[in-house]
C-alpha cells in the first residue's frame, strides 16, 4: 500500500511543477452556464474546445475554469434537456477569457444518461453512470410507479435483489455495501413494501449518480458503491405543481419562490391507498379482516440565494411503512413499522470564480418495530440507527490542476433487536438492552489534472479512523456460546479503534477524439456492517458498527476500460473489466436464530470471511434519434469464503450472476406518443437446497447440499410502456394582431399505460417443500414447489402538471 502512496504523491508534484510553465502559455477560460429561462445555474454541465477537448465541468454554482494553448478552437457547452452553445473563439498567449453562457431547455425525446457524447471520452471517471428523471420516466413502471433503484438495476454491474425489488448488489458486492446520498445524507433503508418500492418520490428528484466501485476520494464508507440523489430546488419563477394519481398511490408536488429571485421552496408527498381499496372486498370473516398495510413519504427542500456568491439549502425527508394483523379468528395480533427520517442543511459560497467552499449537515434516524401480542402475552422488538454527519469541502483550481480536500465526521448511535417481553403484567428479563455508540472520521485530498492534451489523472488519498466507545456491555462466551463473563466500559471509554489510508488513482489515455482507455484502482474501508438471517432484504436486518470482535471492511478494485464513440457519437460504447477483493465480510452463524441475540451482544452471533469478485461489462448506448436507448450486458463470478460457513469451502455468493442483460429502447412515434420497453435476463440466483433425507422417530431430517450449490431457474422479463401526451395547448385570438396564437393550457397532462411481464413469465421467488403421506407404508412423498410473485400486471397512470 505504501508504493501506491508513493505514487499519488509522485503524481501529485510531478504534476505541481508543471503549473508555473503552464500558466505562462496557456489562456484562461473562465465564466458560468445557466438556464436561459429561469436564470439557475446548470451544475455538472459540460464545456469544452475542439478539436484540443480541453474543458471542464461546471461547479454547484454553475462555474467553470480551465486553460487551454493559444490557438483557434471551436468552443461547445452542453447539458442534458438543453439545446447545444458553440462557438467560434480565438485564443491569444498573455490574455484570458471571460464567457457567461445561457442555454435555452429543450424537450427531451428520447432516453439519455447525463453525460455529454464526448464526456465520457474525455474524463477520468470509469464505473461511473449518471441518469435524469426524465430518463428513468419513459421506462415502464411497475404498478404505475416511477422508480428510481429499479432503473439503477438496468445498468451493467448492477444486480437486482429479486423479484420486483428495489434492492441491488454492485459488482459482487453486498446489499450493505452500497452508500446511498440523499442531498449528502445516508439512507439506511431505501424501499417501502419489503423492497419492492423504492422511498424516492421521482417528482422530487433532480438527478442521481451512481459510482460502481471506482470512487473520487471525497466519496468513501463502503466497498462496493456511492449513490448520490440530488433533490430538485423549488421553481423560481412562479409557483407551479405536479402529481400523478395510480392504481395504488397518488403524489402530489408544489414549489415556487419564497422572495422572488432569491429564494425557493419545493414540498412533495405520496401514499399508497392498498389499505382503502382492499378494505371493501375483504370480509370481516376473513383471516386478514382487520388488516391493513400502507406506506407514505414526504419530501421538502428550502433554498436561499444569498448574497456574495452564497447559496444555503434546507432539505428533508420523512417515510413510514405500516402493517398490521389483526384477524377476529385469531387471537394474535402484531404491529409492524419501519421508516427514515432525515434532516440534511448546505451552505456553499464562491471566491473569486476559481474555488469554492461547501458545507453540510445532516441528521439520519432509520428505525424497525415489531409489536406481537396473543392474549395476555406481549413481545416488542425495535432496531435503530441514529447518525449525526458533517462533512466540509473546499475545491479550487491551482492552474490546470483541480484540487479538492475535505472531511467528514459521524457520530453513530445502533441499538440492533432490543427486546422486551411481559405476560400478564409481569416482565420478562431479556438482559440488557444494546446500544453500539461510534465515531467514524476522514479527511481527503484529490488533484485531477491533465499532463498533456492525451494523458489525463485523478489521484487522491482518503484517511479514515473509527472509534467504539462505551458506555457497553461485553458479554465474554465460551467455545459452546455459553456466557462466562462480562466486561463493562464507561462513557466514552475507548473499546476499539482503527484506521485505514484508502488511495485512489484513476488514469485516461485519449487515443483520439472518439476513444480512449481508462485504468483505476481504489481502496476502501467500511466501519458499518449489515448482518441478515434471510438472502432477501428485510426491514428486519441489523446494522452494526466495528468493535473489539468486528474488523472494518476492506475491498480493494482494480478497473480497465476501453470507450469508444461512433457516428459522431451517435453511439456510445464501453468495456470494462474489475477486479475486487474483500475482507473481513460478516455473516450470521450457520443455525443462528432470531432469539440467540437475547441477553447477548449481537457481533457475537457473527463469523468473519473473505471474498473476491471479477467481471467483465459491455454498454452500447444510443443517444441520438427518435429511437434511443441501450444494452448493457454483464459477465461475473462473485464468491465467499468464511472458516464456519460450507466446512471452509470456497461458495458463490447469494447474489452472484453469471450472465446479466438488459435492453432498454424507447421511440418517439409523434408527438402525442412515446413506446418504450425493456427486456431483462439474469442467471437464477444461489441457493441452498436439501440433497437427501432420512426419518429419526418419524421426524424428516434433511442433509444439506454445499451452500449456495443450487440455482433457481433463469430469471428473465419483458416490460412495455406507452405514453400519451394529449394536445396541452389551446387556439386563442392575440388581441393585438387578431392573428391565432397558440397558448399552454393551464393544466398539463398525460397518461402512462404500462404491462410488467408481458408474457407472464412466472420467476421464482423462493421454493419450499411440500410432503404428503405416510413413511410407516411407504407414500412419503416429499415435492419441491415454485413460489412466484408477480404475473402480468396492466398499469395506469395519469400525470399532471400546473
Amino acid at each position: 500500500m505504501f508504493v501506491l502512496v508513493r505514487l499519488f504523491f509522485f503524481f501529485f508534484l510531478f504534476g505541481f511543477l508543471q503549473i508555473s510553465a503552464q500558466a505562462q502559455r496557456s489562456v484562461l477560460i473562465y465564466g458560468s452556464i445557466k438556464d436561459s429561462l429561469t436564470l439557475e445555474s446548470l451544475p455538472g454541465a459540460s464545456i469544452y474546445l475542439t478539436p484540443s477537448l480541453k474543458g471542464a465541468i461546471t461547479d454547484a454554482n454553475g462555474n467553470y475554469k480551465f486553460r487551454a494553448s493559444p490557438g483557434n478552437y471551436l468552443l461547445t457547452a452542453s447539458y442534458v434537456g438543453f439545446r447545444e452553445y458553440k462557438k467560434q473563439i480565438s485564443l491569444s498567449e498573455n490574455d484570458s477569457l471571460k464567457l457567461d453562457i445561457s442555454l435555452g431547455s429543450i424537450t427531451l425525446s428520447a432516453v439519455e444518461i447525463e453525460a455529454t457524447r464526448l464526456e465520457k471520452i474525455r474524463s477520468t471517471e470509469m464505473g461511473v453512470n449518471a441518469l435524469t428523471m426524465e430518463t428513468i420516466e419513459t421506462m415502464p413502471a411497475f404498478l404505475g410507479e416511477v422508480d428510481l433503484l429499479k432503473s439503477i438495476q438496468l445498468l451493467p454491474g448492477v444486480q437486482s435483489a429479486g423479484e420486483g425489488s428495489a434492492g441491488f448488489y454492485v459488482r459482487g458486492g453486498g446489499p450493505d455495501q452500497n452508500l446511498i446520498l440523499f442531498d449528502d445524507a445516508v439512507v439506511y433503508n431505501a424501499s417501502h413494501l419489503l423492497g419492492f418500492f423504492s422511498v424516492f418520490n421521482s417528482d422530487a428528484i433532480q438527478s442521481v449518480k451512481l459510482y460502481k466501485g471506482v470512487m473520487p476520494a471525497r466519496h468513501g464508507e463502503r466497498l462496493a458503491s456511492v449513490i448520490d440523489i440530488e433533490q430538485r430546488q423549488g421553481n423560481k419563477d412562479k409557483f407551479s405543481g405536479r402529481g400523478g394519481i395510480g392504481l395504488i398511490s397518488s403524489r402530489l408536488t408544489l414549489e415556487g419562490p419564497i422572495e422572488k429571485g432569491k429564494s425557493t421552496f419545493l414540498i412533495a408527498g405520496r401514499r399508497t391507498y392498498i389499505d382503502a381499496l382492499a378494505k371493501p372486498f375483504i370480509k370481516k370473516s376473513s383471516p386478514f379482516g382487520g388488516s391493513g398495510y400502507y406506506f407514505y413519504d414526504l419530501n421538502a427542500r428550502l433554498d436561499w440565494k444569498l448574497n456574495k456568491g452564497g447559496k444555503l439549502y434546507l432539505s428533508g425527508y420523512f417515510g413510514d411503512d405500516y402493517f398490521d394483523f389483526n384477524s377476529p379468528q385469531s387471537e394474535f395480533k402484531t404491529t409492524v413499522g419501519w421508516g427514515n427520517r432525515i434532516a440534511s442543511g448546505g451552505y456553499s459560497k464562491l471566491f473569486n470564480n476559481n474555488s469554492l467552499l461547501k458545507l453540510n449537515a445532516s441528521i439520519t434516524n432509520y428505525r424497525f418495530t415489531f409489536l406481537g401480542a396473543q392474549d395476555d402475552f406481549e413481545l416488542e422488538v425495535k432496531s435503530n440507527v441514529l447518525d449525526y454527519r458533517f462533512k466540509p469541502e473546499y475545491s479550487f483550481n491551482l492552474g490546470s490542476h483541480r484540487m479538492r480536500f475535505g472531511g467528514a465526521y459521524t457520530n453513530h448511535a445502533i441499538r440492533p433487536n432490543n427486546s422486551r417481553a411481559e405476560q400478564g403484567g409481569t416482565q420478562f428479563d431479556l438482559g440488557e438492552l444494546q446500544k453500539y455508540r461510534s465515531h467514524e472520521g476522514a479527511i481527503y485530498l484529490s488533484d485531477a489534472f491533465d499532463l498533456t492534451e492525451t494523458w489525463s489523472f485523478e489521484a487522491g488519498i482518503r484517511a479514515s479512523a473509527f472509534m467504539h466507545v462505551g458506555p457497553f456491555t461485553r458479554y465474554i462466551l465460551d467455545e459452546n456460546g455459553n456466557k462466562t463473563d462480562t466486561i463493562s466500559y464507561g462513557k466514552n471509554e475507548n473499546i476499539a479503534d482503527y484506521f485505514g489510508l484508502e488511495p485512489r488513482f484513476m488514469v485516461r489515455y485519449q487515443l483520439n477524439s472518439r476513444s480512449s482507455i481508462k485504468t483505476a484502482f481504489t481502496q476502501n474501508y467500511q466501519y458499518i456492517h449489515l448482518a441478515n438471517i434471510s438472502p432477501l432484504a428485510l426491514p428486519t436486518d441489523v446494522w452494526l458498527p466495528s468493535t473489539d470482535v468486528i474488523q472494518p471492511q476492506l475491498g480493494r478494485q482494480y478497473s480497465l476500460g476501453y470507450f469508444r464513440n461512433f457516428f459522431d457519437g451517435m453511439l456510445e460504447t464501453s468495456v470494462e473489466g474489475y477486479f475486487k477483493t474483500m475482507d473481513n465480510l460478516v455473516e450470521y452463524k450457520e443455525n443462528t436464530q432470531p432469539s440467540d441475540g437475547v441477553d447477548n451482544n449481537e457481533d457475537n452471533l457473527l463469523t468473519f470471511g473473505n471474498g473476491i469478485a471479477y467481471g467483465i461489462e459491455v454498454f452500447i448506448h444510443k443517444t441520438i434519434g427518435k429511437t434511443t436507448g441501450w444494452i448493457g450486458y454483464t459477465l461475473s463470478r462473485s464468491e465467499r469464503t468464511f472458516e464456519e460457513i460450507n466446512q471452509g469451502r470456497t461458495y458463490p455468493a447469494t447474489f452472484d450472476r453469471t450472465h446479466d442483460l438488459a435492453l432498454v429502447v424507447a421511440h418517439k412515434l409523434n408527438k402525442k406518443w412515446t413506446l418504450s420497453g425493456n427486456f431483462i435476463f439474469g442467471t437464477g440466483r444461489a441457493i441452498t437446497l436439501p440433497q437427501s433425507g432420512y426419518f429419526i422417530e418419524n421426524r424428516l431430517v434433511y442433509n444439506y447440499d454445499e451452500r449456495n450449490s443450487f440455482r433457481m431457474k433463469d430469471y428473465h422479463r419483458l416490460d412495455l410502456s406507452a405514453i400519451y401526451q394529449p394536445n396541452n395547448t389551446r387556439i386563442e385570438i392575440d388581441p393585438k394582431t387578431g392573428n391565432k396564437i397558440e397558448v399552454p393550457r393551464k393544466i398539463q397532462s398525460k397518461w402512462v399505460f404500462s404491462i410488467y411481464n408481458v408474457y407472464n413469465r412466472l420467476n421464482p421467488y423462493f421454493y419450499y417443500f411440500d410432503t404428503a403421506g405416510r413413511a410407516v407404508d411407504n407414500t412419503y412423498k416429499v415435492t419441491a414447489k415454485q413460489v412466484s410473485l408477480f404475473p402480468i400486471l396492466p398499469s395506469v397512470t395519469w400525470n399532471f402538471s400546473f
